[in-house]
C-alpha cells in the first residue's frame, strides 16, 4: 500500500471516523484545522514509527511535519531512505 493511502487510512479510521479516507487530500491541514490534537499526534507519531520501523526525533514532531498528508509522506521516505543509506554503508 502507497504511503499516502496508509496515512489516510489511519487519520480517517482515527479521527474523521465519519469520513471517507479518500476526502483527505494531500494538503488538507490535519493539525492546524484542529483535526488532530497534540496527543492524537503522538498517535500518529506511534503508528508512524511502529508501521514503518523508523525514529522520529523529537524535534521532528511537530506542527510542520505532521499537518498534512503530503508533508508527513515527505518525512517518513526522508527516514526511509536515511536508513537505507545507513545500511548500504555498513552503518546501524
Amino acid at each position: 500500500m502507497e504511503i499516502k493511502t496508509e496515512i489516510r487510512t489511519f487519520v480517517a479510521s482515527n479521527y474523521l471516523p465519519d469520513e471517507p479516507a479518500e476526502s483527505i487530500t494531500d494538503t488538507m491541514p490535519l493539525v492546524t484545522s484542529g483535526i488532530i490534537d497534540s496527543i492524537g499526534m503522538l498517535g500518529l507519531v506511534d503508528f508512524i514509527e511502529s508501521h514503518y520501523a523508523i525514529e522520529f526525533l523529537p524535534r521532528e514532531i511537530d506542527v510542520y511535519n505532521l499537518d498534512t498528508v503530503g508533508r508527513i509522506e515527505s518525512l517518513i521516505r526522508a527516514k526511509l531512505s536515511g536508513r537505507e543509506a545507513g545500511v548500504s554503508q555498513g552503518q546501524v
